[in-house]
């Protein structure tokens, strides 16, 4: 990678994978721009993000997954452009295992540094160093697709794009970012940093050609905003939610629930997952709190935590009176949720009514469905609630998240028959495979990148 921190550098593997064939041809994305350089993709992280299992990375990787199927055959393979924290670029073994994923979904990596955020003004200065590589980049692998992964990387863009009328910009949206910094991340309103990325969040709407968003509420906010910007440009709208990120399995779900609740000496003890972390977005004390409302109703109920923060949740819970024979905290590799997650009866998703969570589509509900497992959800994510609703795989509650409230929720998935419980996780399956998972998102990807599949009515 650029500033040297392996012995490999991205830029000249550029140049040796940058001999692209001539144009494949134009695709009928949007309307509005007939001919392109060619149909390849530049699929563009931004933070850090790469190098690590989150929901932005599963998002960016299910991306490019689908951007290779769709287009097997009929364009270069992807390029996938990662702007990462220079620090941890040091990391080789984490570069390596990202780079791998990757290759391994049939896309060329390239990893470029950013400018420390410590450094003042450094939000700007990485912005125009992004657009800046970001069109080299367009250019060597004549890339006619740039597809943006969150605001950051549309900022940037669509400053490299600005006077560029031949290349389509797709802006994938996962969440009001401006909004979330400022609840979440210590952005204060009207500051200078705070009218800048509004700036950009505006240039980025109105450059895009494509805008697809996690959530119906979140296309609608995002419509707003293009509505204000007199300069934007004609659109397709699209709507892909969060979906299922873990591997599928051949083997039986209900042999893997069985199995799990073996190895953790669950006989007959019902099992509440939460699994996440212990940011306050994802309200980890309500979730305890719910949790011990519940044990004190069910004194053999089992709470069982996934969680990179086993420090915070082991306080939460001993301070709620949760003893240690009624819970199990713990971290695990992604790849290996399932094996454990899956001994659960019922799972937490709760989160407080703001405008963050009401546009948001985490990525573990498909997850929790994926297993079999029923949700207890809060109904400020609308988009899932209505899920949960339509298809009764799981109980809404109020977003005052009261524990009386969600323990009652979860008592009335704990005290179904188990015939009942059984047909519920089999609908939960379905649900995920229908609409959460890789395979239901493909024809989306279709009506974007392929120039033969009809748009979606409405969808301009």
């Amino acid at each position: 990678m650029m500033g040297g921190a392996t012995s490999s550098s991205p830029v000249v593997h550029l140049a040796e994978h940058s001999c692209c064939p001539p144009s494949c041809g134009p695709i009928d994305a949007a309307p509005i721009k007939p001919m392109r350089p060619s149909e390849r993709c530049l699929m563009i992280a931004f933070g850090s993000t790469l190098l690590v299992e989150d929901g932005y990375t599963v998002r960016v990787m299910m991306a490019t997954r689908a951007v290779v199927e769709v287009q097997a055959g009929r364009a270069p393979a992807p390029v996938v452009l990662g702007f990462e924290s220079l620090r941890s670029l040091l990391r080789r073994a984490a570069v390596r295992a990202a780079k791998r994923r990757i290759t391994d979904l049939g896309a060329l990596p390239l990893l470029v540094p950013l400018v420390p955020e410590r450094m003042p003004g450094s939000y700007a200065l990485n912005q125009w160093w992004a657009a800046i590589v970001i069109w080299i980049v367009c250019r060597l692998c004549d890339t006619g697709i740039v597809h943006a992964q969150s605001h950051a990387a549309a900022a940037a863009a669509s400053r490299a794009l600005r006077h560029d009328r031949q290349r389509t910009l797709v802006f994938d949206v996962h969440g009001v970012d401006i909004e979330e910094r400022v609840l979440y991340g210590g952005l204060a309103e009207q500051s200078g940093n705070h009218r800048l990325r509004t700036a950009n969040q505006r240039r980025a709407v109105a450059r895009s050609d494509v805008v697809i968003t996690v959530s119906r509420d979140l296309e609608m906010f995002v419509r707003g905003i293009a509505a204000e910007a007199p300069e934007s440009r004609p659109k397709r709208w699209e709507s892909v939610p969060c979906v299922l990120s873990l591997a599928d399995s051949d083997e039986d779900d209900d042999v893997i629930h069985e199995a799990a609740r073996r190895n953790m000496n669950l006989a007959g003890r019902p099992c509440v997952l939460y699994l996440g972390g212990s940011s306050g977005w994802q309200l980890p004390r309500a979730t305890v709190a719910a949790f011990a409302e519940v044990l004190r109703q069910l004194p053999d109920a089992f709470f069982l935590i996934l969680s990179g923060d086993r420090e915070t949740f082991e306080r939460l819970c001993d301070e709620a009176g949760i003893p240690r024979t009624s819970r199990s905290i713990s971290s695990c590799p992604h790849r290996e949720v399932t094996a454990r997650a899956s001994a659960a009866d019922v799972a937490l998703l709760l989160r407080e009514d703001n405008i963050v969570n009401r546009v948001a589509s985490p990525t573990k509900f498909a997850e929790f469905l994926s297993m079999g497992i029923p949700v207890v959800i809060t109904s400020v994510l609308v988009d899932f609630a209505a899920l949960v609703r339509d298809h009764n795989v799981g109980v809404v509650v109020p977003g005052s998240n009261d524990p009386v409230a969600v323990a009652t929720a979860m008592r009335c998935l704990l005290d179904d028959s188990p015939a009942d419980k059984q047909q519920r996780r089999r609908r939960c399956r379905e649900v995920c495979r229908d609409r959460l998972s890789f395979q239901s998102i493909l024809p989306t990807y279709r009506r974007i990148y392929r120039s033969d599949t009809p748009s979606r009515v409405g969808g301009v």
